[in-house]
């Protein structure tokens, strides 16, 4: 069985079961994700976000701290904190949905944290445009260095 100890090294390197990144190179990893990553811990506070300077929703340093639900609408909130309580009492590990919203068909889903032991640890909150995901029709495959279309049904 493999050390499931991670630890992070003088030179902030961080060394997982799986291999080693730079804490900057994860950073810039995440930040470079064409997704919108934000993270709320075990007490329901929101506490982390990528930030590529292009997100669909703001998030901002004021809000690290915040409860979650002060960081979303209103007419969200409830069904945020519904989200919350089945993620809390183990009845669900993820939650999806879609919708137009600026321009954008976005998707939204919630992913559940738990540790080895199933405790729970908090939620991630995974945000993206995928109109272009959406739209993709026939097969392209990569070869020789170069994009090949091959089915253009």
């Amino acid at each position: 069985m493999t050390d499931k100890k991670v630890t992070l090294d003088s030179n902030d390197v961080l060394h997982f079961p799986t291999g080693d990144i730079p804490l900057e190179t994860l950073r810039v990893l995440l930040n470079t994700l064409p997704f919108e990553v934000d993270f709320v811990d075990a007490t329901d506070h929101f506490k982390w976000f990528t930030d590529d300077g292009n997100r669909i929703f703001s998030r901002t340093q004021k809000q690290v701290g915040e409860e979650v639900l002060e960081c979303h609408p209103k007419q969200a909130s409830d069904k945020v904190e519904q989200i919350l309580k089945e993620f809390h009492a183990g009845t669900r590990d993820q939650f999806e949905f879609w919708l137009p919203l600026k321009g954008k068909m976005v998707y939204i889903s919630y992913f559940a944290i738990r540790d080895e032991d199933g405790k729970y640890l908090g939620c991630f909150e995974f945000t993206g445009d995928i109109a272009h995901l959406q739209s993709i029709k026939g097969t392209k495959i990569l070869e020789n260095s170069r994009d090949i279309t091959v089915d253009k049904k």
